[in-house]
């Protein structure tokens, strides 16, 4: 008797288990559009809208940057990142950066899963780096924060994020309601900082349920400026 209860008691844990990777590893819908407002400080400076889509294993993301004010000098630009999804998250296959100024800046990676390799081109000049476990791209990996665990405190990711791989590193400070234009929302506030850059410390909220998606970024721009991205419109939930 006592066997039996023991291995009934098994097989629950494991069906809870099971339960809970499912309701931490919540997927995405077929497709969603957000939008996002670009500030500093007060001063309106663009926006950016980002539309996903998925069919069956295969995912595709496209942010277009509308600039405005002082980020016309860096002008509008196109992210793009397709590959494959699952219940881990994101394996992108591609990932281009478009500038719509100086399309001659244009970058186009390829993560080649089989060569474990990724090849970035930029400026007709190709650079090879290591593909590793988890490799994503600066779109990809902002919706990553939904596959994983919601109670760990830190994050470790390898991202393309132009013509570089770096590893950004992330670390949860505090839980907090933040103000966006669809209401007060509940995030998780984390630090991060790209290990191979000076002075790249940043800050990103992501929303607590029931997708865990960005509600805003902090960080400095190339051209020395902090701009907070702000959602403001999704239809998600």
């Amino acid at each position: 008797m006592n066997h039996k209860l023991k291995l009934s008691n098994y097989f629950y844990i494991l069906i809870l288990s099971f339960f809970t990777l499912i309701e931490e590893a919540k997927s995405f819908p077929n497709s969603f559009h957000s939008e996002y407002h670009l500030y500093q400080k007060q001063n309106f400076l663009g926006n950016v809208i980002v539309n996903f889509k998925k069919e069956n294993n295969e995912y595709e993301i496209k942010a277009l940057t509308k600039a405005q004010g002082i980020m016309k000098i860096l002008g509008d630009s196109e992210i793009i990142s397709k590959g494959k999804i699952n219940l881990k998250g994101f394996s992108p296959q591609k990932f281009k950066l478009k500038n719509k100024k100086k399309p001659k800046k244009n970058i186009l990676a390829i993560f080649n899963l089989k060569e474990k390799k990724i090849q970035i081109n930029y400026k007709q000049q190709i650079s090879s780096y290591l593909l590793k476990n988890n490799h994503l791209d600066i779109l990809s990996y902002l919706y990553q924060f939904n596959f994983e665990s919601l109670d760990k405190k830190k994050y470790n990711f390898n991202i393309v994020d132009g013509k570089r791989s770096r590893t950004y590193v992330y670390k949860k400070i505090r839980q907090e309601f933040i103000k966006t234009g669809i209401g007060n929302l509940e995030a998780d506030v984390y630090e991060g900082e790209i290990i191979e850059k000076d002075n790249s410390k940043h800050l990103l909220w992501i929303l607590r349920k029931p997708y865990r998606i960005p509600l805003q970024i902090e960080i400095k721009t190339k051209i020395g400026i902090n701009i907070n991205q702000v959602l403001v419109e999704t239809n998600l939930f």
